[in-house]
């Protein structure tokens, strides 16, 4: 693993979001930054675990990269969404291989790629999708990329014919103004009863420059609880509301997180300068995660320096259950999955990874202790996770790759 190599890009290039290692909105702009070419590095495995990673998908598309898989409700295929816009269907082939059959939309007009970070963000079907054929979205509106400040995020919901998006059909249900192009967040999740979790990022720039993730009445920072049924959004007591309930705050950007069977809430947030963390709390457990003030378990210097000191306990804020540094090639904080299915040696615990360094490790619960294990370090960057048509652990990789980590 060329981890030395990575860790030196990172170093050059700073901190950021989605890949919290590259460089802020403002750096982008006065500091001529450039991102990394996305050259396929491939997926070498170490040897720390019994597992191996193999090609599953490649776009033919080179400037494609996926950020999410559904399995479709009602037919036995499987959506992969790329921050592009395209949604692909695949299918199993005779020898249940995957093979691409079509797409289920091009959305590329609608979503804005000014920035890397832009996108379709998060997309998931209608709980009701039998009765509905809907699917919501977030995306990053289509805007001009000459002012920086055009950013705004959108939760929006279109209807599927025929197995294919119907672009016509899409309605933005509730906008959010940005500022920066970068920290969107964008993941939504189903979680029953007709509602959804939605995180949205700080809002971008160097350390929260607008304070957003103290701010309990801005939607920026924060996961959303979303209430939507019969095609429309409503308030959790059932008034007329915009639908979007402010759940948890004090997050940077929360590009990805899943949900366990007891109910917990598992958030992967990107860090600034120091320190990745893990948070865990119950779903409708309220909680401030302490950005901006905190970077971990540390207070946070504006200065962008990096302390070992932890900071003293506050009430006001929930600390992570384990946060790492950005040391050996790690940079940037990739959320995966509560493992209930996949290789069995991974089952039973949080999966995520870092986006430089090509680490992923396992959280378990070890005799009332919550363990954190590196389980294997891959050659390439790691850009997120989907679950597979077999319920294969899918690897979304920076050159656009999507692979299979499995048991040997």
């Amino acid at each position: 693993m060329k981890s030395i190599q990575i860790f030196v890009l990172c170093a050059l290039l700073l901190t950021s979001s989605l890949a919290g290692c590259f460089g802020e909105e403002e750096e982008e702009e006065d500091k001529g930054f450039v991102w990394p070419d996305q050259v396929e590095t491939g997926c070498e495995t170490s040897e720390i675990n019994d597992l191996q990673c193999t090609t599953f998908y490649e776009f033919e598309n080179e400037t494609e990269h996926a950020v999410l898989t559904l399995r479709h409700p009602n037919l036995d295929s499987l959506w992969v969404i790329s921050l592009d816009g395209h949604v692909l269907i695949l299918e199993n082939d005779d020898d249940g291989n995957p093979l691409y059959v079509g797409k289920a939309g091009d959305l590329s007009s609608v979503v804005s790629r000014c920035h890397y970070e832009q996108g379709l963000l998060g997309m998931a079907f209608d709980q009701d999708f039998t009765n509905t054929s809907r699917v919501l979205l977030v995306y990053n509106e289509d805007e001009p990329c000459e002012d920086a400040n055009d950013a705004n995020i959108v939760l929006a919901h279109a209807i599927v014919e025929n197995n294919s998006i119907d672009i016509d059909s899409i309605e933005v249900l509730v906008e959010v103004d940005k500022s920066n192009r970068n920290h969107n967040g964008g993941h939504i999740l189903p979680i029953g009863n007709h509602q959804y979790l939605w995180s949205i990022g700080d809002g971008g720039g160097s350390f929260d420059p607008k304070e957003n993730g103290q701010d309990p009445s801005s939607p920026l920072g924060t996961i959303q609880l979303i209430n939507y049924r019969d095609g429309a959004l409503f308030s959790s007591n059932n008034s007329t509301s915009n639908g979007s309930e402010m759940l948890h705050y004090g997050l940077r950007n929360s590009w990805k997180f899943d949900v366990d069977p007891s109910g917990n809430l598992w958030i992967a947030d990107v860090g600034q300068n120091c320190y990745e963390e893990i948070n865990m709390v119950p779903i409708f457990q309220s909680s401030n995660f302490g950005w901006s003030e905190r970077e971990g378990f540390h207070e946070l210097d504006r200065e962008g320096g990096c302390s070992d000191e932890i900071a003293e306990p506050d009430p006001e804020f929930t600390d992570p259950i384990f946060e790492y540094p950005h040391e050996g090639g790690d940079c940037s904080v990739t959320g995966g999955y509560w493992m209930d299915w996949g290789p069995e040696l991974l089952q039973g615990g949080y999966l995520y990874g870092d986006f430089c360094s090509g680490n992923i490790w396992i959280i378990k619960d070890v005799n009332g202790e919550w363990v954190n294990e590196n389980i294997v370090q891959l050659e390439t960057m790691i850009v997120g996770f989907g679950r597979g048509i077999n319920d294969e652990l899918l690897i979304f990789s920076w050159a656009g790759t999507i692979y299979n980590l499995e048991e040997v």
